[in-house]
């Protein structure tokens, strides 16, 4: 084999290590990253979901979170990301037939903090324990097709704790699904928590995103 030969091999080579850099380089990224960095809430979700307008989420949720007439804090911080090619924070905690994601910081109200028990982590957004579920049906709410799928309490390094919760409602005969993690920091000033959420058949399908987005939840560290 000539010199001729192997420079124009080397070359080639080169080249072809240049266009497979380039190409990697330029290739989408495999999610979107998402910060609460002051009070140190991250996040992660596929790039194909898509940010809910901040101003239409703050004014859907408000400016603090209620239990009733009871105020259980106010929001720091919100994010919510719809995987509907029109996202809508009308998508949270109604029938929605792909997943969405809805994260949140609140300040504690006093009195909010003595609600959060590990039940009452549970029961934050819809009842889940049989005791809320008794109080709401004695209440005349009409809410069926309950079932819990998974009850994990968690804990953490910094001294957070709380809970995450995978249960199903029937909402106009169509089953959905609510992975809820709830988190409280170590001197229950702070609360944390995501929700996603979709039809069954969804949530099912979708399993292998919405539990990478869950999973890559992380609260605490901060000073």
């Amino acid at each position: 084999m000539g010199l001729r030969h192997l420079y124009r091999v080397a070359a080639l080579i080169t080249i072809g290590l240049i266009v497979g850099l380039s190409v990697t380089s330029c290739a989408a990224p495999r999610y979107t990253y998402v910060a609460d960095s002051g009070d140190n809430a991250y996040f992660k979700v596929p790039p194909s979901w898509h940010q809910v307008d901040e101003h239409s989420l703050q004014s859907a949720m408000g400016p603090s979170f209620d239990a009733g007439s009871f105020k259980v804090g106010s929001y720091l911080w919100t994010r919510a990301y719809d995987s509907s090619a029109s996202p809508s924070a009308q998508h949270i905690l109604t029938i929605t037939p792909t997943p969405v994601v809805f994260a949140s910081v609140l300040s504690l109200s006093s009195g909010g903090r003595g609600l959060l028990s590990l039940n009452g982590m549970r029961d934050l957004f819809l009842p889940v324990t049989s005791g809320a579920r008794q109080a709401a049906s004695a209440q005349g709410e009409q809410l069926t097709g309950f079932q819990s799928l998974s009850d994990t309490t968690i804990t953490n390094s910094h001294g957070d704790r709380g809970i995450r919760e995978v249960f199903d409602y029937t909402f106009n005969g169509v089953p959905e699904t609510f992975d809820l993690t709830v988190l409280t920091d170590s001197n229950t000033t702070k609360l944390y928590f995501l929700l996603v959420q979709c039809e069954t058949s969804s949530f099912a399908s979708d399993y292998s995103q919405i539990s990478q987005v869950v999973g890559s939840f992380t609260v605490g560290g901060g000073s």
